[in-house]
């Protein structure tokens, strides 16, 4: 019994011993950064955007493994089965990551994941069409739902996704009512609401922008806590009175069990790489509205959304 406890203990020792030196010599090969979405998205842009900074602040390369399918589900599992040791990490968006988890049962857990950094928080907008003369502003298009139940269509970019949660959000807020008609993704959704097919639509304040810069489209008020740079002149839902707070957070998270010293390592070089000014620049100019929060403010976020599609999901059963 003694000898089977001193070869327990040396065996424990040289494997604490081990991973220290693994530890301290991360990164010594290059990092795959998987991306959940098919390549030209918004995900995938962000992730090559972010990439040669991830490189310069790691000293090491890494690649970018696009693996979309399943609202997101088939990247989120991959990442979740992954071997822990910081070599393999993933964009894990929010809502997806955890609205999936919410529709359906999956095999990955959101909680477990190890949220690195969020990156990009796209802010949602409801938006009409420029000569859409019913609804000058947020109080009519609200009104006018609540005295027409269930005659007013938003287009969205999918069910579970962060537009389609954005309804549920403003229908909880607002009492009124819509029928949310489902795209995929937020092209088709801009096509159907500029050809008169649905009253409204909700999007990403990005994906926006250059039709309002264009006359064509009408945002009647910002899912954000604040205004968003690019629409400065329209409101937040909140300034309006209604507390609604929705968008789409792209961060990057590790798989369960990656350790401390190497969590801390990725942690310390994505903070650089995030502010870094040439990254800062480039992010502007490809409309990836940065969002930046590290570690446990990653982890609150997730929290927030986490408490927001579940309560929803209590009422609306999507």
């Amino acid at each position: 019994m003694k000898r089977f406890s001193i070869l327990f203990l040396t065996c424990l020792l040289i494997f604490v011993v081990s991973l220290s030196a693994f530890a301290g010599s991360y990164p010594d090969r290059p990092i795959t950064l998987m991306v959940p979405w098919s390549p030209g998205g918004g995900t995938d842009v962000a992730a090559r955007l972010f990439a040669p900074y991830m490189e310069k602040y790691l000293g090491t390369s890494v690649v970018v493994l696009n693996k979309p399918g399943s609202n997101a589900e088939i990247g989120f599992t991959w990442l979740y089965n992954q071997k822990p040791d910081g070599y393999t990490i993933g964009f894990t968006n929010l809502p997806h990551l955890i609205s999936n988890a919410v529709m359906r049962e999956t095999k990955y857990k959101p909680e477990e994941f190890i949220p690195l950094i969020n990156l990009v928080t796209d802010p949602g907008v409801l938006c009409v069409k420029s000569e859409d003369d019913r609804f000058p502003d947020l109080k009519t298009f609200l009104e006018y739902a609540q005295e027409h139940p269930g005659q007013i269509t938003v287009g969205n970019s999918g069910i579970g996704g962060d537009d389609y949660i954005a309804i549920l959000a403003i229908q909880d807020k607002a009492g009124s009512k819509f029928i949310p008609v489902p795209f995929t993704g937020a092209a088709p959704t801009r096509t159907a609401l500029l050809g008169g097919h649905v009253s409204a639509a909700t999007m990403n304040a990005s994906e926006a922008v250059q039709f309002v810069d264009a006359g064509k489209l009408r945002v009647l008020a910002v899912m954000s806590e604040k205004r968003y740079p690019d629409l400065p002149n329209v409101a937040t839902f909140n300034e309006l009175g209604y507390h609604v707070v929705s968008g789409a957070s792209r961060g990057i998270s590790a798989p369960p069990g990656v350790p401390d010293k190497i969590i801390q390592k990725l942690v310390s070089a994505f903070k650089e790489a995030a502010n870094d000014p040439k990254f800062i620049e480039s992010a502007k100019k490809a409309q990836q509205p940065l969002d930046v929060m590290l570690l446990d403010d990653a982890r609150q976020l997730f929290e927030k959304y986490n408490i927001t599609i579940r309560d929803l999901h209590k009422i609306y059963q999507w």
